[in-house]
């Protein structure tokens, strides 16, 4: 019984951490297509921090990136996912380049 646990339990981990790295990957392509969209340079994305919110409870993970819009100054931004979804895109201000 102690081994079919402890199986159970290394799959379980297994799946959290395939589930983290999909989710991670997913970010990525999001952000760089967005940036692409929004004529940015997409510089870095990590995770932050993760929180249980609402109900029913949901794990929702707050990514950090930075940009650049004129390719001199940097900025960063917040893109918050629960899941494998997208539910939002923060950006603070910047300076859009003139032509």
């Amino acid at each position: 019984m102690g081994e079919m646990l402890g199986i159970l339990a290394l799959m379980a981990i297994a799946g959290a951490f395939w589930l983290q790295r999909r989710q991670a990957e997913l970010a990525w392509q999001y952000m760089r297509r967005y940036c692409q969209h929004h004529d940015l340079q997409l510089l870095s994305l990590a995770r932050n921090r993760r929180e249980v919110t609402g109900k029913p409870l949901r794990l929702l993970t707050h990514y950090q990136f930075e940009f650049s819009s004129d390719g001199e100054s940097h900025y960063q931004g917040t893109l918050k996912m629960q899941g494998l979804h997208v539910i939002g895109v923060e950006l603070p201000p910047h300076r859009i380049p003139t032509v």
